[in-house]
């Protein structure tokens, strides 16, 4: 922009000049001359600081270009890396063109399932040999309605083949039932009961399915190499769709023993709590576990809310809890609260890394931290089931010391926010001085959830909610099972055989 600096011009002689233009009582007795002198001695200050105006617009308008550029730019990076997330995970016929797509008829309705029209189906092959026959009896009672059964031996009997690893070797059975039908004339059913090691209506028999879910949720393989090594170590072969089947078959069982430990948590003097990050259809989500040495509870849902360990330990919960630092705990009931030391202990040597060397009272008290935790475990160790005066000592030092690192003066932010959540929690710390069956540390949780984390980097989380819970449900049986000093196998041949009442026991027995 051109500016044209403007000059003040006086007539003293014009006919209508003001007669007292020399002494103005206006101006405090100034001129109007002296005044039109020191107007235009400013034009060249006003000139430049147009001039600095108009470079800064320049200035703006330039990184205002550049920042819409830069924007276009990152939305074009966020829809390609969509775009190629959305590849990744197509399947073969959603990846062909949109030409493709028109070419192919209108369906009238929704995609048949399945083979394609004109192909047949895939079936498991019928077994062409038979190792061993056994013969089931007809039930003394229908399973349906409680009422009687009349056998029918006049009538051909129902033969059921079913392939099973018996004594380490693939072995064919066939089960022949008796002919029974319901007394009852609202029933009147064709009624069987199993024989021994026989699933009703399965292909694949206990044995089997114990495997391939020991496989699938106690060593943490995905459904198809659980599979193949099944096949390959047994020479007995299934689907992965059917290792699926027999996860939701087992989870039906397994949800009222899942119920059933929940229940005897809230019994229990001591749990210890933690939560990990989890995946379900590619959103996030939160693994749950609560439990203890005899018992390991897991949930998996779509939030982090503290009434989820409410819900599953009870409102009235009065027990000793053992866990992190995270804010959702707070809320139990329970007054025997300890919170893990352990915590504390690795952050104060991962923030201890990045204090400047000039931090001297901050880094100081990391290794104070550092030093007072490791007492803590280590009293735990030693003097928890004792009694003595070195005992008593020890537990008044580490008093004596919580209360001097919640007041010693510190010189970096993240000293200070260490020695905040220490004043926080300041009557959780040491719990297990006044409780011997409370540990300072939440290790069993950490351990627990472990396994979770490990399956969801092999498997990417769970595709489906209900996918999800069936997880928790068999974590939690078969946790508890080995806990209570259970044989996995076993247990899941139990899970999958017997009724629910019956695997209750199979769970909690003394081996």
């Amino acid at each position: 922009m051109d500016w044209t600096p403007m000059h003040f011009v006086f007539y003293p002689k014009h006919e209508y000049g003001c007669p007292h233009v020399g002494h103005c009582p206006h101006l405090g007795g100034a001129s109007l001359g002296s005044l039109v002198d020191m107007a235009d001695e400013q034009t060249d200050w006003t000139e430049s600081l147009l001039r600095q105006i108009d470079s800064l617009r320049a200035e703006n308008t330039a990184k205002y270009q550049k920042i819409e550029t830069l924007t276009a730019e990152v939305e074009q990076l966020k829809r390609e890396l969509k775009a190629e997330r959305q590849r990744q995970f197509q399947t073969a016929s959603s990846q062909d063109g949109e030409d493709a797509v028109a070419d192919k008829p209108p369906e009238a309705g929704a995609k048949k399932r399945g083979a394609p029209v004109g192909h047949p189906g895939w079936f498991r092959p019928t077994p062409t040999r038979i190792d061993c026959i056994v013969l089931v009896p007809a039930p003394t009672s229908c399973p349906h309605c409680d009422a009687g059964v009349t056998a029918r031996p006049d009538l051909p009997p129902h033969d059921h083949l079913q392939e099973d690893l018996i004594n380490g070797m693939p072995t064919t059975t066939c089960f022949r039932h008796e002919a029974a039908r319901c007394n009852n004339s609202k029933c009147r059913r064709w009624v069987q009961q199993p024989g021994q090691g026989e699933i009703l209506r399965a292909k694949i028999g206990p044995e089997m399915r114990a495997r391939g879910l020991f496989l699938r949720l106690d060593i943490g393989l995905p459904f198809r190499k659980a599979t193949a090594a099944i096949e390959g170590l047994d020479s007995l072969s299934f689907t992965p769709a059917a290792l699926l089947g027999f996860e939701k078959q087992a989870a039906t069982k397994a949800r009222p023993l899942a119920h059933d430990v929940a229940i005897k948590l809230r019994a229990c003097e001591v749990n210890h709590a933690d939560e990990t990050y989890y995946r379900i259809h590619g959103k996030p989500a939160y693994a749950w576990f609560h439990g203890n040495e005899h018992l390991a509870h897991f949930y998996i849902g779509g939030t982090r809310s503290g009434k989820i360990s409410r819900k599953i330990l009870g409102e009235d919960y009065a027990g000793g809890l053992v866990t992190d630092c995270y804010s959702g705990y707070d809320r139990h009931a329970t007054k025997i609260k300890q919170r893990c030391v352990q915590h504390l202990k690795r952050t104060a040597k991962d923030w201890r890394k990045v204090t400047p060397k000039n931090a001297a009272a901050s880094l100081q008290f990391f290794d104070d931290v550092i030093a007072w935790t490791r007492r803590c475990c280590r009293w735990h160790r030693r003097w928890r089931a004792t009694e003595g005066a070195e005992k008593d000592a020890e537990a008044a030092w580490l008093r004596s010391e919580q209360t001097r690192l919640e007041s010693v003066t510190l010189d970096s932010k993240k000293a200070n926010t260490l020695q905040a959540r220490i004043r926080r929690y300041s009557k959780e710390w040491l719990t297990f001085l006044d409780h011997p069956g409370v540990p300072p540390t939440n290790n069993l949780a950490e351990q627990a959830v472990r396994f979770l984390v490990i399956l969801r980097k092999v498997t990417f989380g769970s595709r489906t909610r209900a996918g999800a819970r069936r997880l928790g449900a068999m974590m939690t049986v078969i946790q508890t099972a080995k806990r209570q000093g259970k044989n996995v196998i076993r247990f899941l041949v139990a899970l999958c055989s017997l009724p629910p009442n019956q695997a209750v026991r199979a769970m909690y027995a003394r081996p």
